[in-house]
């Protein structure tokens, strides 16, 4: 990918359209993949399927907004917390 860390959106995009049939230049000049890098997702992704890897990237994104939930949560006890000690 263009940028060092590649998102599992860009590989779903990347492999779909690698499996639709599209060349190594048509995939470096979209997502700036090499054909290398195309290989080593392939065997990295073997696999899984296209709807689990779907499902993996819909995991991941509730994961996040979990996580920013729960630190949201914590921030709220933490400032209650406080308050509470210095009313008494």
């Amino acid at each position: 990918m263009k940028n060092k860390k590649s998102n599992e959106h860009q590989v779903i995009k990347v492999l779909k359209d690698y499996n639709a049939g599209k060349s190594g230049l048509e995939l470096y000049e979209k997502y700036g993949v090499y054909g290398t890098n195309i290989f080593e997702l392939r065997q990295k992704y073997k696999d899984l399927g296209m709807d689990i890897l779907v499902e993996l990237v819909n995991l991941n994104e509730e994961n996040g907004k979990l996580k920013t939930m729960y630190t949201d949560l914590y921030v709220q006890y933490r400032k209650l917390k406080d308050l509470l000690k210095e009313d008494f």
